[in-house]
């Protein structure tokens, strides 16, 4: 499980890493960023249909219905403490006298 949400954030510090000026910095950004909420979004999806199969009697394996559960519950958990510390950031910012 934590190998799964490590792999949503790495290579993060290639990409920017990589980048040869702003314009790439922020479009290489937004970019891991839509695609790992893209993939937060497939976790959830996934363990709804898991859900519903197990609700509807189309799978007796609770087991695999629990795993993929969880795992959408910590990455919406991490995607949320990220947005809040983002967040924290972005006033701190603002809060700076020039």
């Amino acid at each position: 499980m934590i190998e799964g949400i490590n792999n949503i954030f790495k290579g993060n510090n290639d990409l920017i890493k990589s980048a040869s000026d702003n314009q790439n910095i922020n479009s290489s950004f937004s970019q891991l960023l839509k695609n790992n909420l893209n993939q937060v979004n497939q976790l959830q999806r996934q363990a709804d249909n898991l859900t519903e199969d197990f609700v509807l009697g189309k799978t007796d394996n609770i087991h695999k219905v629990t795993i993929a559960t969880e795992k959408a519950k910590i990455a919406l958990n991490l995607t949320t403490a990220i947005q809040n510390k983002v967040l924290n950031a972005y006033e701190e910012i603002m809060r700076i006298q020039v």
